[in-house]
């Protein structure tokens, strides 16, 4: 069977994802699969189907095989910990972040604009709040920048903007911006430590929703901030109720609950100035509750 048939296959079944249509989406996938029983975009497909509709334990069944095929895969080790709670890291692997992001960066910008994604307004409201809207030459770190939606909004308050991603796919685009002073690859709480006393203010648009545990960061972050910094980030949000600091969710994100964000800011020295719940985007025709979080 020609590649361009799986490849038809697959394309078929995410359109039948968006369209609602999940058991037609499964049976494409089956198909491809059935002809290219090694291919790990229709594995990553199915147990996306499955996630979607709630059906877990198959889900775990469809990661599990994958791994059978390539034990070492970052994103099928990823969701089986998200599907099965077992063996959840306290943040996401590097790999898993660059795995996920070098294949999303070609059309990050126009499936979140579909989505209706606001932190990167929310981050640069809070950071005009807190300077002042008049403020310029300030030395700013867009940690976790993507494909550098925040770089716009942040450019009149920056003297110098610096991004960092791990992923050289979305790195690329941000360069064709020509709006930061510099950009890097690399890990922002290895970056932060590297750089202290450095920043003026640090921003963080929905990275952190691919860390659980915050201790590192936020302590990385007030090291690399001088004083009187700030920080400003979002984060999805627990629902209310759940009796967990956070929690990694079957799509392999990380929700936090807003107790534990104001007790990591408070271990790392931070003031906490505001923690407000936002609607962060849309997803699956519903509104993703999330922090804002100014300290």
């Amino acid at each position: 069977m020609a590649p361009d048939f799986i490849d038809a296959r697959n394309n078929l079944a995410r359109l039948y994802v968006r369209l609602g249509r999940f058991e037609e989406s499964l049976e494409q996938a089956r198909e491809a699969l059935d002809r290219a029983p090694k291919d790990s975009r229709t594995h990553e497909m199915r147990g996306y189907v499955y996630t979607k509709l709630g059906r877990f334990d198959e889900a775990a069944k469809i990661y599990r095989e994958w791994l059978e095929a390539e034990p070492d895969n970052p994103k099928a080790l990823h969701h089986l910990a998200a599907c099965t709670g077992q063996g959840v890291p306290a943040r996401a692997s590097d790999a898993y972040v660059r795995y996920l992001f070098d294949s999303f960066s070609k059309s990050f910008d126009s499936k979140l604009t579909m989505l209706g994604y606001r932190a990167p307004a929310l981050v640069a409201e809070a950071v005009s709040e807190c300077l002042g809207t008049s403020a310029t030459g300030r030395t700013v770190l867009d940690a976790g920048c993507g494909t550098g939606l925040c770089a716009a909004l942040l450019k009149p308050f920056a003297g110098w903007l610096t991004g960092i991603d791990l992923s050289e796919g979305m790195l690329t685009k941000a360069r064709g911006r020509g709006l930061y002073d510099e950009l890097h690859q690399a890990e922002l709480t290895a970056y932060m430590q590297q750089h202290g006393a450095h920043y003026d203010v640090v921003v963080s648009a929905d990275t952190l929703v691919y860390f659980g545990a915050l201790d590192e960061a936020t302590r990385a972050a007030a090291y690399a901030l001088r004083p009187g910094g700030y920080l400003c980030f979002t984060v999805e949000a627990l629902a209310d109720g759940e009796a967990v600091d956070y929690r990694l969710q079957h799509h392999g994100r990380y929700a936090h609950s807003g107790t534990y964000l104001k007790a990591m800011l408070g271990q790392a020295g931070f003031g906490v100035l505001k923690l407000d719940r936002e609607v962060l985007r849309s997803e699956g025709g519903e509104p993703v509750s999330g922090w804002l979080a100014v300290a």
